[in-house]
């Protein structure tokens, strides 16, 4: 049976082969594997994540053979019961606008990262937080 389901994703993939499709198909595998490397690490099987999200043995099945696409609402319930990050974002950097002034002259605004923001008083440096 899962052969055949090999060769229906195989064959959908050819008819409609897209670069988007693709892509989808690459990130819904390596979530897929990251779930099921998560669970052996743990000891658990795709029952005990069933048993966990409150889903069907055959729905998780389904996730991790790839077959079914991930919503972030998905992934996020996984992440939580699991207690681990399964899509890892960036932070964002803040940046800060800050008049400079140097003696009496106003300069223009200047751009600088927050981590990176010090203030000069009294001929000592010190962060702004």
């Amino acid at each position: 049976m899962e052969n055949s389901k090999n060769n229906i994703i195989s064959n959908w993939l050819e008819q409609n082969n897209t670069p988007e499709i693709n892509k989808l198909v690459e990130k819904n595998l390596a979530i897929a594997n990251k779930i099921q490397e998560l669970l052996k690490e743990r000891g658990l099987k795709s029952v005990d994540l069933a048993r966990l999200l409150v889903k069907k043995p055959s729905e998780i099945s389904k996730w991790l053979t790839g077959t079914h696409t991930f919503t972030t609402k998905t992934i996020t319930k996984i992440e939580t019961v699991l207690g681990v990050d399964i899509i890892h974002i960036e932070a964002q950097k803040e940046y800060v606008y800050l008049k400079v002034h140097v003696g009496q002259e106003e300069q223009e605004d200047t751009l600088f990262e927050n981590s990176e923001v010090f203030s000069v008083e009294s001929n000592l440096d010190k962060k702004v937080s």
